[in-house]
């Protein structure tokens, strides 16, 4: 591994990676996304994924997205910040469980995001195969 820091764009691209898949695992059923995530902390883990990163500040450093991709991004994120407390955790149940977390996973206020990150996915369809093609070496795209 290189000392060298990541350029803005490698940076943009890795951060840009990891965010479609948790888009990707956010878009699935609660069951699904359980089974995704190990039943480790879902809720959690699905939050922490989708909302991290820097992706606030897409709008400044995505090189290829358009205004209303970053905007449908940073809306995303910020509706996963504001999910209550009972959708991230049960009390009295263990979240490293199947059924702590398809519990938690099927709280009502994950159904609207399932939703969004559905069409989002759809949205950024062509800013997601130019990541693709970043990551195969066509990196003048």
């Amino acid at each position: 591994m290189t000392s060298e820091k990541m350029d803005a764009r490698e940076e943009f691209e890795n951060c840009f990676l990891h965010f479609v898949d948790a888009l990707r695992v956010l878009s699935h059923d609660a069951a699904k996304q359980c089974e995704e995530m190990g039943n480790y902390n879902t809720p959690w883990e699905i939050q922490r994924d989708a909302s991290g990163g820097g992706l606030g500040s897409l709008r400044l450093s995505a090189p290829y997205l358009s205004w209303e991709q970053a905007e449908k991004i940073v809306d995303l994120v910020a509706a996963l910040r504001r999910l209550p407390k009972e959708a991230l955790s049960v009390p009295h149940m263990k979240m490293t469980s199947h059924v702590g977390c398809i519990t938690a996973m099927n709280h009502p206020a994950w159904e609207p995001l399932r939703k969004e990150a559905e069409a989002l996915v759809a949205l950024l369809k062509p800013a997601i195969e130019r990541n693709e093609a970043y990551f195969q070496g066509n990196r003048d795209e």
